[in-house]
C-alpha cells in the first residue's frame, strides 16, 4: 500500500473509529431525568447540612484567595479524616467523590487479564471500570434474601485462577443492603485476595471499620449520612505504600478548597451526623416494618439506608404508580437476581410516611394520583 492509498484509507475512519472495542461495547451509566416532590431514589442522606454550618463554610471559603490552585496535597483533610480513624495522613487519598477514588484504585490494580470477582447484584460502576481497564470479571450470585454477601462463593472465585484475585465488595451493598459479615473480611484476606471494600453506606452498619492491610482498600463518602452529595467528597484509606502507588495514578489538584473547607466542617460536627444516623436506622425500622405488613411485597433485610424488595406483580407499573403519586424511588428489576424489585432511600420522617401512604394506595389499586 502506498502513501496516497494509506492517506485515503486514514481519511475513510471516523472518530468513534478510534474507541476501544471494550467501550463501544459498554452502555453508559445513566439516569432517566425525573422531577417528584419526595426524591427518594439515589440513597443520598436524608438531611441537608444546616443553613449555620452552610454559612461557616461559605465564609471560610470566602476568606481564601480564589486565584490559587488549592492545597495539592489536601494535607489539612487528610490529616483530620486520618486523626478520626487513628491513622496517619500517608494512610489516606481524598477525591472528587468516592466514584473517582474507585477509578484511581482500578486504574492502579487491574491489569489487562486480571481476574476482578464481583459479588452481583451491585453497584454496576465496578464491573465498568473493570472491563475498561481490561479485567477479567467473575460474578458472584448475591440472593438479596440473606442479608449477606456471599462468602464462601467468593472465597471459590478468588481462588479458581491462577494469580490471586481482586474482590470487590460494597458492604453494606447497594441495592441489597446485604453485608460481609464480621470476620468475612478476615478470611478474604487470609485467601491471599486483594479486596477493594466500598464503604459508601459504612455509617448504617458498624463493621468496626478495618484497619489497613497491604491487600485492601477501603473507600467512605461525604455523600450518604454526612450529607454532602451535591459537593462530591470521598476519601481512601490504605496503606502508605499502597497509597504513594494510587498517587502517582490520582490527577493533582482533584479537590476544590470548596468541597475541602465543607468537608472539614462536616467532620468538626460530627456529633450532628451520628444523630441523624440514629434517626435514619430508627426510620428504615418503621418504613420494614410497615412494608412487610403489606400484602404481595417481600422485604429483604437492609443495613443501609435503603430497602430494597420484590414485588409480586408488576414492579414497573408499582413505580410508575408512585411516580404518580409525588414520590420517586429506583427501579431495580432489571439488575441480576432483582427481577421485579424496587429499592426505596430512606428519607424524612414525612417523607417516608408519604412513600408509605403512596404505596398502600397504589397497591391497593387507589385513584388518588394528585400529589405530584
Amino acid at each position: 500500500m502506498n502513501a496516497e492509498e494509506i492517506a485515503l484509507e486514514t481519511r475513510a475512519m471516523t472518530g468513534t473509529d478510534f474507541v476501544r472495542e471494550a467501550v463501544r461495547a459498554m452502555s453508559a451509566y445513566t439516569l432517566e431525568p425525573r422531577v417528584a416532590r419526595d426524591k427518594l431514589d439515589q440513597n443520598e442522606g436524608a438531611f441537608d447540612l444546616p443553613g449555620d454550618l452552610k454559612s461557616e463554610i461559605v465564609q471560610r471559603v470566602l476568606g481564601r484567595r480564589w486565584n490559587v490552585y488549592p492545597d495539592f496535597e489536601a494535607l489539612e483533610l487528610r490529616e483530620a479524616i486520618a486523626r478520626r480513624a487513628g491513622l496517619t495522613r500517608e494512610n489516606v487519598l481524598v477525591g472528587n467523590g468516592s466514584n473517582e477514588l474507585l477509578m484511581i484504585a482500578m486504574a492502579t490494580l487491574v491489569a489487562p487479564g486480571r481476574r476482578v470477582v464481583i459479588p452481583t447484584p451491585t453497584f454496576p460502576l465496578y464491573e465498568k471500570l473493570a472491563v475498561i481497564f481490561g479485567g477479567e470479571v467473575v460474578r458472584v450470585e448475591v440472593d438479596p434474601r440473606t442479608g449477606l454477601l456471599p462468602l464462601r462463593a467468593m472465597l471459590s472465585a478468588a481462588a479458581g485462577g491462577g494469580e490471586p484475585a481482586l474482590v470487590v465488595a460494597c458492604s453494606p451493598n447497594n441495592p441489597t443492603g446485604g453485608v460481609l459479615a464480621p470476620g468475612d473480611l478476615d478470611a478474604l484476606l487470609a485467601s491471599g485476595a486483594f479486596v477493594l471494600l466500598d464503604r459508601a453506606y459504612g455509617e448504617f452498619w458498624d463493621d468496626g471499620a478495618p484497619a489497613p492491610s497491604d491487600r485492601l482498600v477501603t473507600l467512605s463518602t461525604f455523600s450518604k449520612a454526612w450529607g454532602l452529595a451535591g459537593l462530591r467528597i470521598g476519601w481512601l484509606e490504605s496503606t502508605p505504600e499502597l497509597c504513594g502507588e494510587m498517587r502517582k495514578v490520582k490527577l493533582p489538584y482533584n479537590l476544590n478548597v470548596f468541597s475541602q473547607e465543607a468537608a472539614l466542617v462536616a467532620l468538626e460536627n460530627e456529633p450532628l451526623m451520628r444523630a441523624r444516623v440514629e434517626e435514619t436506622l430508627r426510620e428504615r425500622a418503621r418504613v420494614i416494618s410497615r412494608l412487610a405488613s403489606m400484602r404481595d411485597l417481600e422485604i429483604f433485610p437492609s443495613r443501609a439506608n435503603f430497602v430494597a424488595f420484590r414485588v409480586a406483580g408488576d414492579a414497573d407499573a408499582l413505580f410508575a404508580g408512585l411516580a404518580e403519586r409525588g414520590v420517586l424511588i429506583r427501579n431495580v428489576s432489571r439488575y441480576p437476581g432483582m427481577s421485579r424489585c424496587l429499592r426505596v432511600s430512606i428519607g424524612t420522617t414525612e417523607q417516608n410516611q408519604r412513600f408509605l401512604d403512596a404505596i398502600a394506595d397504589a397497591l391497593a389499586g387507589g385513584s388518588d394520583r394528585s400529589a405530584r
